[in-house]
């Protein structure tokens, strides 16, 4: 069947024309765009961490004074995004939700103390991360490790409208004039039983097709350290042809562990793990190496414009497109006499719809890297992280090749492909895992005390710029932020805190 055709017919099938009696408002949404500084549809937050007494926060406000909205919150693990929580959020218009993440001897939970409605209901619960979907082989200990870093994704699964309906979710979820939402546990229920494919039990319910409008925040605070970096979320927005603001498809899925009840999962997810048809294995010819269930859908592979109903493929390569870039450039600093520290973290959040991690396969097994060739560069029609480019270091983190790193000091001396990356002689930079953290001139905690996906840049130059290349035709979805972090000696002679933390986000070309 053809692309055209099969969208036309499953957005029939979801209810996405209007005219039904009970369709969803028709989606509109035709592209992404990464929007920096702004609102968008889906939020990515680069990077979380309770390494080293670290605490992250999160924060997600909802900008849309008419619309509650359904999100659906996954934290992914730094070595191969592998899916460690998720849960659904639902906010009042003009709603602000927030929640952190801590560690104790069994790796990283979650905690809120937020009113807003969850599902299931963890508010002020302390909600372990969840280690199924991590290698059996590795210790314990590696397991619990490989809970405290990764990164965030926030999706607008769906609008809920306005309504006085009894049964409905814009009554359960709106914040009442003491402050709180009654989240009726009977209506919360109700959505277990949505059905993306059945648009009139959808709008029974109160959804309606999103449309935007979050923005997000995050902090790492280290109490003991008395250090704090924070930045925004990065923000992609859907829009229409003429770069509006626009209307996403419907992709609100139970929040549970049951079989998807739609009739093909491969029609709403592009990971390699997830589905059964062009993908390139190796030598494993086992069909979806991972069974899929409700909660793992949405993710940011499930169509969401016009155009890619029922292609995954085509929704992981636009969005990918929307953010990738051809180099980064930031800041290094590690003056002695300051005891300055630089970490650089880079996160590719889409990089798992082109290649998983495959732990039944021994790490250098061909099989282990298992590729989706349809996620394509629309650039160029090339794979954005073909096999050619790509390895596994010794820790199972699937890994990419740059193609050259150039580091400037502040005088205008520069080195090309001359930081020696630690351990080894490697003079090019290879990102290793979902999240890699760059520690210049320091093997030992650094800044973040990463652990996960970690290298270190033995950089000749004191303080500087720097800027990593990925090669002529190659686009990365890489974001991220340098953190420096200097301190005063002298500051607790005086009775005064002297540490001090920086963050300024990666500059990137297209």
């Amino acid at each position: 069947m053809k692309k055209n055709v099969l969208a036309l017919s499953i957005a029939a099938m979801i209810g996405g024309f209007a005219g039904s009696a009970n369709a969803l408002t028709a989606a509109t949404a035709t592209a992404f765009e990464q929007n920096d500084g702004g609102a968008g549809h889906i939020l990515v937050v680069p990077y979380f961490t309770t390494q080293n007494n670290n605490m992250s926060v999160i924060h997600v406000v909802n900008t849309d004074t008419q619309n509650g909205k359904a999100l659906k919150v996954r934290f992914r693990g730094a070595a191969n995004s592998d899916d460690i929580l998720d849960f659904t959020v639902f906010l009042s218009p003009y709603d602000v939700w927030t929640g952190s993440v801590q560690a104790d001897a069994n790796g990283s939970y979650f905690m809120t103390a937020d009113n807003s409605c969850m599902y299931p209901d963890i508010r002020k619960v302390k909600q372990s991360f969840i280690q199924d979907r991590l290698a059996d082989s590795w210790s314990a200990e590696k397991r619990v490790n490989n809970t405290k870093e990764g990164y965030i994704e926030i999706l607008n699964m769906a609008d809920i409208p306005p309504s006085t309906a009894t049964g409905t979710l814009y009554p359960a979820i709106k914040h009442k004039s003491g402050g709180a939402p009654s989240c009726d546990e009977a209506v919360l229920a109700k959505t277990l039983s949505i059905n993306p494919e059945k648009a009139a039990d959808a709008t029974a319910l109160g959804y309606d097709t999103p449309t935007g409008g979050l923005t997000g925040d995050w902090y790492i605070l280290n109490v003991n350290q008395t250090t704090t970096f924070s930045g925004a979320a990065t923000a992609i927005k859907a829009v229409d042809a003429a770069g509006a603001n626009a209307r996403g498809n419907f992709v609100a899925f139970p929040q549970d562990n049951l079989s998807p009840a739609v009739g093909n999962t491969d029609l709403y997810t592009a990971d390699p793990l997830f589905i059964s048809t062009a993908v390139d294995k190796g030598n494993n010819p086992q069909n979806k190496l991972i069974q899929i269930a409700n909660y793992d859908l949405p993710d940011l592979s499930t169509p969401y414009l016009t155009s890619n109903v029922g292609v995954p493929a085509s929704q992981a390569s636009t969005l990918t497109a929307a953010v990738a870039n051809n180099g980064v450039a930031n800041q290094f600093a590690t003056d002695a006499i300051i005891d300055a520290k630089t970490d650089w973290v880079l996160s590719m959040p889409l990089r798992r719809y082109s290649v998983g991690a495959n732990y039944a396969a021994a790490t250098k097994d061909a099989a282990y890297q298992v590729f989706n060739p349809a996620v394509l560069n629309p650039a160029n029609s090339q794979p954005f992280f073909p096999r050619g480019i790509t390895s596994v270091d010794a820790d199972g983190n699937i890994c990419v090749d740059t193609a050259s790193n150039t580091f400037y000091d502040r005088e205008e001396s520069s080195v090309t492909n001359g930081a020696v990356v630690s351990p080894g002689t490697a003079k090019k930079i290879r990102l290793c895992g979902e999240v890699n953290v760059l520690a210049f001139k320091d093997a030992g905690t650094s800044v973040l005390g990463a652990t996960v996906a970690r290298q270190t840049a033995a950089v000749q130059y004191e303080n500087g710029w720097g800027k990593v290349n990925y090669g002529a035709g190659n686009a990365f979805p890489v974001v991220g932020s340098s953190f420096i972090k200097l301190m005063n000696s002298g500051g607790a002679a005086n009775g005064f805190s002297g540490t001090y933390g920086i963050t300024w986000p990666h500059r990137f070309s297209k």
